[in-house]
């Protein structure tokens, strides 16, 4: 079988689809004071950005530092720092060729490559499924989450 083909329009679908998503889970937080200052989910989110960051950093071809990623405490500029990386995954999706195999400097057994668009892939469902183990951390506290799931999205006009 060959390697698979990057389709950048629904890789746009689903970074647009996260976008979306985000801001729902944003807005929950702005209405709950527990759930913004919870811990875990704070970390979480931090863990996203920084996933994100790296992932599409990879897949333009640079090799980010995770050194160089300090845990933003603010909350505002938490969701900023979300709001602008989650941008730049749609920017890269746009412009980058998606089926460039990208040298990484490791992985399970060493260094090894992959598509760009396997690593923008990656970063949206890497993202999905932290979206989701914080739907679960506001029902633990006793919050309903919001309805993020993507045939939602869809039929709203995909907003």
């Amino acid at each position: 079988m060959g390697l698979p083909i990057f389709d950048s329009q629904l890789l746009l679908q689903l970074a647009g689809h996260q976008s979306w998503a985000d801001s729902l889970h944003w807005k929950a937080l702005h209405e709950n004071g527990t759930l913004r200052e919870d811990l875990e989910i704070r970390k979480r989110l931090n863990h996203v950005v920084w996933a994100l960051r790296t992932l599409t950093g990879l897949a333009q071809g640079g090799n980010p530092d995770p050194s160089t990623m300090k845990e933003i405490e603010s909350a505002d500029q938490l969701e900023a720092a979300q709001g602008k990386a989650n941008a730049e995954l749609i920017e890269r999706i746009k412009t980058l060729d998606l089926q460039k195999i990208i040298a990484l400097p490791r992985g399970p057994q060493g260094p090894w490559e992959a598509p760009a668009g396997a690593l923008l892939l990656q970063a949206i469902m890497h993202s999905q499924h932290h979206r989701g183990q914080n739907a679960s951390r506001m029902r633990q506290l006793g919050a309903t989450p919001p309805m993020t799931d993507f045939i939602l999205w869809y039929a709203l006009g995909r907003p």
